[in-house]
């Protein structure tokens, strides 16, 4: 086991030097334990089989601010894939009870925000609090400007020229028992995630909870399982989601929804990307409850449907991976 600790009683004082010091190629599971404070700083997770532990969910948080606003040397935005707080691009890791924050600040004024942009496969968070305003989380592939950017973190052999082509690999992420805060599409992406037990929290702002990009390939994008919906913005302000590209596959399942849902639940984002019936909702408790509100496009799934939706069906693929067993 690998300690960080910012007062200098552990290893290492800063994570990413923890990180960088572990053998890139080593297959075996190595820990790395955080031990509670402020780290002021851009983590590149780059290693396979790895598991971060904060000692402390609230106090143990990974802070950054960079936005999309943030000029190149050329004078143009940098854009919303190189404003992260934490990238992953390894596969097999590990992340509990830290808190992960973008604190750029408000969308309007500077743009997207990411606070975690989750890249690899067979990604596990558990107990997390990812907190930003636009943008929160990202689960998708790395962009060819990330690559260069962060090089040599950042492997070379897995990007696509556009996040509107379809993924050259489905990757894999799943969510148990995390808070998720922010506003305009703050959950985005082509990846297949299963958000087990977690808070969904909408800014003042208001927005979208989600808006995927699923590949018209891909059979599941984003499963809310048992999650709650809520937040500090205006009733019905907080929409469900919105189709990033024509195929997002959206679903909430037995998902507790307060007064800052929408009655309406998914939006249009215009008139091409409209929503479909691979959007969705099933066993919707909470103010909420009642789908007769619900745009007319998306899918109200009857009992048998929503059993067959489980995270062996969502995740396992030929490898078998089942996230929710291992504990």
């Amino acid at each position: 086991m690998i300690v960080v600790a910012r007062d200098g009683s552990g290893d290492f004082t800063s994570i990413q030097a923890a990180i960088d010091s572990i053998p890139g190629a080593g297959a075996a599971p190595e820990t790395v334990l955080i031990r509670p404070g402020l780290y002021a700083e851009r983590v590149i997770v780059n290693r396979d089989n790895l598991r971060l532990v904060g000692q402390s969910r609230e106090g143990t948080v990974i802070t950054y601010s960079a936005c999309a606003n943030d000029p190149d040397p050329d004078g143009t935005p940098r854009g919303t894939f190189l404003s992260f707080t934490m990238l992953v691009t390894g596969d097999n890791v590990q992340v509990e009870d830290l808190t992960i924050r973008n604190d750029a600040g408000d969308g309007r004024e500077v743009g997207q925000a990411v606070a975690v942009y989750a890249a690899g496969d067979r990604g596990v968070w558990r107990r997390c609090r990812l907190i930003a305003h636009q943008d929160t989380l990202f689960c998708g592939p790395l962009m060819p400007n990330v690559v260069r950017e962060f090089a040599p973190r950042t492997p070379r052999s897995r990007y696509v020229e556009s996040v509107g082509d379809c993924p050259e690999f489905q990757c894999r992420q799943y969510f148990e028992d995390c808070f998720i805060q922010g506003d305009v599409d703050f959950i985005f992406g082509p990846w297949r995630c299963w958000f087990e037990g977690c808070t969904l929290y909408m800014n003042a702002r208001g927005g979208w909870y989600t808006a995927a990009n699923t590949p018209e390939t891909q059979p599941y994008g984003f499963v809310f399982h048992r999650c709650r919906l809520t937040g500090e913005c205006a009733p019905g302000e907080g929409k469900l989601g919105r189709p990033w590209r024509a195929w997002a596959r959206t679903l909430f399942l037995a998902c507790d929804m307060d007064v800052c849902v929408s009655p309406r639940g998914f939006a249009d984002w215009d008139s091409a990307r409209v929503v479909t019936a691979r959007c969705g909702e099933w066993g919707t408790t909470g103010v909420r409850a009642d789908l007769s509100t619900r745009h007319p496009a998306q899918a109200r799934l009857t009992d048998a449907q929503a059993a067959a939706i489980t995270p062996a069906t969502v995740l396992s693929a030929p490898d078998g991976w089942r996230p929710d067993l291992l504990k």
